[in-house]
This record gives structure tokens, C-alpha cells and sequence, in this order.
């Protein structure tokens, strides 16, 4: 089978059709130097272009959609080191109704913008370009982080509904604007992630009330606008039921950590499937080790629609020749 280039190898995999090699990706913090665009972006393109990976995913600081809401924070010294929630942006139930609808072209939001329009440029278009948004309800979570605790948003879900619909309501409102926004900045696609579907923290009930309520209007809009949209639900105990017919091109989780695993997945839905490769397998591993896996990740999806990726941001010390050995082994098994 002749070379594909990237954006034909991953519309082959949207397709379910035939690739020359499963595409693949990693993606990765760096905590010192994520704060400046440029910076940022000449990071995140070099690891695409050494590793040669088929998707480009921008990983901002999780912290870009809560700083411009007050979050108090201490930023990590260097790129090992995370920044760590301090005080809450959202401190009590009685916050959520004046909750300020954000400019998303101003502030943290826009600072990512920038990013988007450096890698947008140097990349050309030679591969597909995503910029990580989270769900209404993950930001109402991180809003009520604390130094001490980062259950509180579950507690106002239950106690003070009606306050918590109120601020995401104007949290959907900015997403939606910012949606629009990256793209327009040249993002090609969208990595939209929940934290919060999951059965340990909600009933399936709440979180069609205050997950699935506010995803959908986010992800209806950009369908026909992004070219590439990549659902990433994380944690463990999944609502995977819930969130499976999402209008989305791609369902990414950490399959090697909690169920449902790559064959069970294909089983409920026809959707490109993206994963394959545990964080701890790439950090602590040998290169062995990593083959090994990512061909046992091909081979439960029979190199059909699915990309190979690892199931979250891989840890800021995983040995590059691991990472390396995984995009080795989608050449050998292609052969």
C-alpha cells in the first residue's frame, strides 16, 4: 500500500477504511514554558516532527479556562512541576448566578489563541491540529478546586441545583464562543474533555442534567466546522454509554486502566476509536514493553479505525525512546 499523508491517514480511519499504518499520538505539559504562545507552539511541533506522529494536540495549561475567573494559583517552577490550585474561583453556591461571561479573546483564553495561530502557521496543515476545550461541568469543577478539596461542584449539584445551572450556563456560553474562536485561530479539529462521567462521581440522572445538557449544544455546534473532533473522557468507572453517541469523530479514554477496553468499545459503536497505550507503560517500560502493548491495541481493533494514543497526557519524564518504540511498532506491524 502506497505512504499516506497524515490527514489521509486519519480520514481513512474515520472512514473505517484500510491505512498504511495505524496513525498515532502523544501529547505532553511543559508546566515552566506552556505560559508563553510561541514558546508553547515551537515545543509542541518539534515533538510532533521528531516522533512523527499524525496529530498535533495543543495541551495548554489546565489551567487556561479558570484563570480569568479568579483562580488563585501557584505556578510550578519548571516544566516537571505543576501549577497548584490555591483558592477557589468559585468559593460558594451563591457565586454561580454572577459568574461574568468571559471575552474568550482576551486573558488566558486568548493567550492560547495566540498559540493556536504560531502552530496553525508553522504546521501548514500538514496534520490535523487540535485545541483541548473541557465540558461545562469539568470547568465548574476546576472552578471549586481548592488547596484542600476538589469535590465541592458535586455538593452544589446536589444542594443548590438551580445556582449551579445558572454558571453553566454562562460557562457553555464562553466554550461555545471559544469554540468558534480556535477555530477561526487555526485549529483544524477540537480534543473536548469530561471529567466528569463517570460513575463515581454522578448518577447517570445528573449527568445527563448537568453533563450531557450542556456538552451537546458545544459539540452540535462545530459539527460541519471542525474537521477533526476527539472526545476524551477521563477517570475511571466511565459512563461510556452515556456519552458514546456524542456528535464526535473520535472517543478517547484510557482503555488500559478502566472498561470499557478497545474490543468491548468497537462493539458499541462505529466511531474511530483512539488509545491503546497506559501512561505507566510509557514512563516505567521498556521499549519491549511498549511494542508489546501498542500491538496487542492493534490488534483488538484490527488496525481499523483507531489511532494509537496513550489514554491521558503522558508524564513530563517518559523516556522519549519509549515513546519512540511506539511509533516503531505501527511501522512493523503495518509491514
Amino acid at each position: 500500500m502506497r505512504q499516506m499523508s497524515k490527514w489521509e491517514r486519519i480520514k481513512a480511519v474515520l472512514q473505517g477504511g484500510e491505512v498504511d499504518r495505524v496513525p498515532i499520538g502523544f501529547w505532553r505539559h511543559y508546566f515552566l514554558q506552556e505560559w508563553a504562545p510561541r514558546r508553547l507552539a515551537e515545543l509542541t511541533l518539534d515533538l510532533h516532527r521528531r516522533l512523527d506522529t499524525d496529530i498535533v494536540k495543543l495541551t495548554p495549561s489546565g489551567m487556561y479556562p479558570i484563570q480569568d475567573w479568579g483562580a488563585t494559583i501557584r505556578f510550578g517552577r519548571d516544566d516537571h512541576s505543576s501549577p497548584r490550585w490555591i483558592e477557589a474561583a468559585v468559593g460558594s453556591a451563591n457565586e454561580w448566578e454572577a459568574l461574568p461571561r468571559l471575552d474568550v479573546t482576551k486573558g488566558a483564553w486568548g493567550r492560547e489563541l495566540e498559540t493556536i495561530h504560531h502552530l496553525a502557521t508553522d504546521l501548514e496543515d500538514t496534520a490535523p491540529l487540535l485545541m483541548t476545550l473541557y465540558s461545562p461541568l469539568t470547568i465548574a469543577s476546576m472552578l471549586c478546586w481548592d488547596k484542600d478539596s476538589r469535590g465541592r461542584v458535586i455538593e452544589d449539584l446536589r444542594q443548590s441545583p438551580r445556582k449551579l445551572h445558572a454558571g453553566l450556563e454562562t460557562i457553555r456560553d464562553v466554550v461555545l464562543d471559544y469554540a468558534d474562536a480556535c477555530l477561526e485561530a487555526g485549529a483544524t479539529g477540537l480534543f473536548f474533555a469530561t471529567q466528569m462521567a463517570n460513575y463515581d462521581d454522578l448518577t447517570p440522572e445528573e449527568y445527563r442534567e448537568f453533563g450531557i445538557a450542556y456538552d451537546l449544544p458545544i459539540l452540535e455546534s462545530v459539527v460541519g466546522k471542525s474537521r477533526l473532533t476527539v472526545l476524551h473522557v477521563c477517570k475511571r468507572n466511565l459512563m461510556f454509554g452515556q456519552v458514546v453517541d456524542y456528535p464526535v469523530d473520535v472517543i478517547h479514554w484510557a482503555d488500559r486502566v478502566t472498561r470499557p477496553s478497545l474490543a468491548e468499545a468497537r462493539q458499541m459503536t462505529d466511531k474511530a476509536l483512539a488509545g491503546g497505550l497506559a501512561e505507566e507503560t510509557l514512563l516505567n517500560g521498556t521499549e519491549e514493553e511498549v511494542m508489546a502493548e501498542a500491538g496487542e491495541a492493534i490488534a483488538q481493533t484490527d488496525r481499523r479505525g483507531f489511532i494509537l494514543a496513550p489514554g491521558c497526557v503522558i508524564s513530563t519524564r517518559t523516556p522519549e525512546a519509549n515513546l519512540a518504540a511506539a511509533r516503531r511498532a505501527t511501522e512493523i506491524i503495518a509491514g
